[in-house]
């Protein structure tokens, strides 16, 4: 099983896109629990995340608390909007069974026409979690400084290896 961890900022209907999918997943086995990372958020992303039964964090509160607490040995973490395509929990399974394993992302989904999927990461300039990242729980502790808040500070150093899964990355913010 998997625990999924989301950092928001008034990200309610990004949220609510991500989890909707989340919901077949979980009643199928593969999602331990889904933590919400908030940073004061004043639209209904905390009553989303309540209402769908997510664990709900104050951001400011140590990144390393919240991964030691966290029920999965491996974490998945994902931007609001954000959605896994279909087959990523066989992905998932088949790359943290092997020993040593190390942190992954997704590929970008592959829709639309060859030109527009081969320019869309240079023009796209999305952050460091765009793929999403998975990761082991150990290697997320090892990862991380003593004052880590940040989502950023998860993705910090890796070398990422590509999963053989699909991610409909987050709709660009302007």
């Amino acid at each position: 099983m998997i625990t999924f961890l989301f950092f928001t900022h008034n990200q309610a209907h990004a949220l609510a896109r991500s989890l909707a999918p989340l919901v077949h997943d979980a009643i199928e086995g593969h999602v331990a629990e889904v933590i919400v990372v908030d940073s004061g958020s004043t639209d209904s992303t905390p009553a989303i995340a309540e209402g769908a039964g997510c664990t709900s964090v104050n951001a400011g509160t140590l990144l390393r608390d919240i991964v030691k607490d966290t029920r999965a040995d491996w974490l998945i973490v994902l931007e609001p909007g954000a959605r896994l395509d279909d087959g990523w929990h066989g992905a998932v399974m088949d790359h943290i069974m092997h020993p040593g394993s190390a942190a992954a992302r997704f590929k970008p989904q592959r829709k639309g026409n060859w030109f527009e999927r081969w320019f869309r990461p240079a023009i796209a300039k999305r952050g460091a979690l765009a793929r999403g990242l998975v990761i082991s729980k150990r290697q997320a502790l090892a990862n991380l400084s003593e004052t880590a808040v940040g989502a950023e500070d998860l993705v910090r150093g890796l070398a990422l290896t590509p999963l053989d899964a699909e991610i409909e990355m987050a709709p660009k913010v302007h």
